[in-house]
């Protein structure tokens, strides 16, 4: 079974992950004999639909920040990569605009978010390792910004440059070594630019590809809702809360790959653990070989990880970093076995 069968057969397609977005029962079928998923009324994650009294802010479990009320089920379903179109052009071209624009980033939160494309993290690149890409960078903000890539490149089209206010830059690169890498503006202040949600991820697959696995992107990062050098909300993905209220969601016993990124600034240091499994670490994925196999994987900032596992039953599994702040300020989530 494919990861797109996969999806269809649990019910995600178009508004089928809102009914879906709690833990699932499986055994009834349709009228043409297809299994079905059933989910209990009023869960979404483990946080029932109504909040804390007296804190509408959190959630059922007790600590955790709610996404905005509003947010669609579907909504970072880009950051599963299972939905992202490969290109086989022998150059990779893409075009990424920087537009300042408010985001709603949780319940009653509001921020005025620097973003690619009018997204945090920004669209996600993948390339095969030897691909030509050319970047087109278009500056429609009001500030200088840039784009810099993590890994190995032409130092000459490196990103440090400020591209300025209508401006444009196609900076020129060959993809490579194998791996996760992140890119963001590298405009000082850096912390300002990237803690306002300059930043992305971009993947190069080794010759061939890797084994197939259901695979997603979790970039973590903060906000500073007042500008005092300080995080207030974490965030996977740039949302609070969301993989609370809608869970990610694996078949049991099949491969998930994870891409995971630290893309906090003003921490010095972020994790993620998951609960009930261990997993596989390939570190910055350079290697097809493990580095590690563990619960609990410690990353310093612009640090990366692919990490592999299956999960053997179904229930819900819980993942966070294990810094306490971050975890009740928006970044606790939950992956589903089904």
């Amino acid at each position: 079974m494919n990861r797109k069968q996969f999806l269809k057969w649990i019910g995600i397609g178009g508004a089928g992950l809102a009914a879906g977005a709690g833990i699932s029962s499986i055994g009834e079928k349709d009228g043409n004999g297809n299994l079905l998923c059933k989910v209990r009324p009023g869960i979404v994650g483990i946080s029932r639909e109504t909040s804390i009294p007296g804190n509408p802010g959190s959630n059922s479990y007790g600590s955790m920040l709610h996404p905005p009320f509003q947010v669609d089920p579907d909504f970072l379903n880009r950051m599963e990569l299972g939905n992202l179109e490969i290109s086989s052009d022998p150059i990779l071209k893409q075009h990424i605009s920087i537009v300042e624009m408010p985001l709603t980033i949780a319940h009653n939160t509001v921020v005025k978010a620097w973003t690619f494309n009018g997204l945090v993290p920004g669209p996600v690149v993948r390339a095969k390792l030897g691909q030509r890409m050319e970047i087109t960078l278009r500056n429609d903000s009001e500030h200088s910004h840039s784009i810099h890539f993590h890994g190995s490149h032409d130092p000459n089209e490196d990103g440090w440059e400020p591209v300025v206010t209508g401006g444009e830059k196609t900076y020129k690169l060959t993809a490579g070594p194998i791996g996760f890498h992140p890119y963001h503006c590298h405009v000082p202040p850096l912390a300002s630019h990237m803690a306002k949600g300059l930043y992305g991820g971009l993947i190069v697959d080794p010759p061939g590809g890797r084994p197939f696995a259901h695979e997603f992107m979790l970039i973590l990062s903060g906000w500073d809702l007042k500008d005092k050098g300080k995080n207030d909300i974490f965030c996977w993905n740039g949302m609070a809360g969301f993989y609370d209220r809608y869970p990610i969601k694996v078949p049991v016993g099949q491969k998930v790959r994870l891409y995971i990124a630290n893309m906090c600034e003003y921490e010095p240091v972020a994790s993620f653990h998951l609960h009930a499994q261990t997993f596989d670490v390939f570190r910055t994925g350079t290697r097809l070989i493990p580095d590690d196999h563990t619960d609990v994987v410690t990353l310093g900032q612009t640090e990366r990880v692919i990490i592999e596992f299956t999960l053997p039953k179904r229930g819900r599994y819980m993942f966070h970093p294990h810094q306490t702040e971050m975890a009740r300020n928006g970044a606790m989530g939950w992956i589903v076995a089904v």
